[in-house]
């Protein structure tokens, strides 16, 4: 077996082109990182043949997409793009049907000195996501021409390699509308990443026309904003994060932690707030009752929140709900329902979930206690031993030795 395939522009796929596609990952030429990669190849079978499929797969059309997608896009902390490529239903005309069927009979009646010829056409479509978000998206053509015969007539040979190359053509025709499009958008970049004007910056993270080049945006904003005056920079990345709240985790240092939270209980919201004279029981009781996520804050992270001006009981609430929900029973209050008396047979608290639940509460204890040892405006200690008492008090059942 041997074949012809070409790209919907018209370039040839031989065995060179591919090798010096798979031995050449360093050139990306999207700064994304890589997501999921998938190639629907027979979105038109039945879903008998796509169970098959699945659990045997007979094509290697997605370990080839993989292979595009290491070329393709970057390393690193970029946002990851998912890639999907659906092949649409072949159209065979009544030629191309006549032409198998003629070259078929040829080739069986002279033991395939005469060559069976079967042209091939296919349609592809690309689909780029970020987040939900679709980035990219288009249709692409590939042709190419099957030879079933005892002479070489096709540059590609064997049956691999002529399975490989239309997953190949359908790549490469992919790659070339890619690259147009990436190119035009590059003189937009280009003039935004010279550009010290926070709102111009600010204004391209909505921009369509960049679709590529976004993630790279924000990084440059950042640090645009880090050379401005603090009051100046917070006001901007408040502006910013209402609008993307990806933003929060390019912010340098850490003012990043003033912008994590859910929308009006950022950390940033949550200091105004106890500003105005909010109590910090109050407001640790209404992060609470939300429930989302801030961060498992470092002691440093804590104590510098507590410099900001962050009561410490707040700091603690905001900890309390980022920890990850504990399973039934494996809690204090679960493991000693387990050990009271009259506890089901076989109920007994199992070693490693004391231990775990142990270290975690040692864990919360020790983020107490550096908060307590860092508490601003306290020259004689008469705020940090008050706050050590209601941290022994919590945590001093525990069995923890850092009192």
């Amino acid at each position: 077996m041997s074949a012809n395939y070409y790209t919907e522009q018209g370039t040839p796929i031989t065995q060179d082109t591919i090798d010096l596609f798979n031995t050449n990952p360093n050139n990306p030429i999207i700064p994304y990182a890589k997501g999921k990669a998938t190639y629907n190849a027979y979105p038109w079978a039945s879903e008998k043949f796509q169970k098959s499929l699945n659990e045997k797969p007979r094509s290697s059309a997605n370990d080839e997409l993989a292979l595009a997608a290491d070329y393709w896009l970057h390393e690193g902390d970029m946002p990851p793009l998912d890639i999907t490529v659906t092949r649409q239903r072949p159209k065979n005309s009544i030629a191309t049907i006549a032409t198998v069927v003629v070259t078929t009979v040829g080739c069986s009646f002279s033991l395939c000195l005469v060559p069976m010829v079967a042209p091939q056409q296919f349609d592809t479509t690309i689909e780029m996501r970020s987040e939900g978000e679709l980035v990219y998206s288009a249709n692409a053509h590939y042709r190419g021409t099957i030879f079933m015969s005892w002479f070489p007539l096709g540059k590609l040979r064997g049956t691999q390699k002529v399975t490989d190359a239309a997953w190949y053509a359908s790549f490469f025709s992919h790659e070339e509308k890619l690259t147009r499009n990436i190119v035009a958008e590059e003189p937009l970049y280009d003039s935004l990443k010279k550009s010290k004007d926070v709102d111009k910056l600010a204004a391209a993270l909505d921009n369509p026309q960049l679709k590529f080049y976004r993630p790279l945006v924000p990084t440059h904003l950042a640090e645009v904003l880090a050379g401005r005056k603090r009051n100046e920079r917070l006001k901007a990345y408040a502006a910013i994060v209402e609008k993307h709240p990806e933003f929060a985790d390019d912010i340098q240092g850490n003012e990043r932690l003033l912008f994590v939270g859910p929308a009006d209980l950022r950390v940033m919201d949550v200091l105004k707030k106890t500003y105005r004279k909010r109590s910090a029981p109050a407001m640790a009781a209404s992060i609470k009752a939300a429930g989302q996520p801030y961060g498992l804050f470092t002691p440093e992270e804590s104590s510098w929140l507590t410099r900001e001006g962050l009561p410490a009981d707040v700091v603690a609430a905001m900890i309390e709900v980022s920890e990850p929900k504990a399973a039934p029973g494996t809690g204090p209050a679960g493991l000693m329902a387990a050990a009271a008396p009259g506890g089901q047979a076989g109920a007994q608290p199992v070693a490693g979930n004391t231990l775990e639940a142990t270290a975690t509460e040692c864990s919360k204890a020790y983020a107490a206690k550096k908060v307590c040892e860092t508490l601003p405006g306290d020259p004689f200690g008469l705020l940090m031993r008050g706050c050590m008492a209601q941290v022994k008090k919590k945590f001093g059942g525990s069995g923890c030795s850092i009192f």
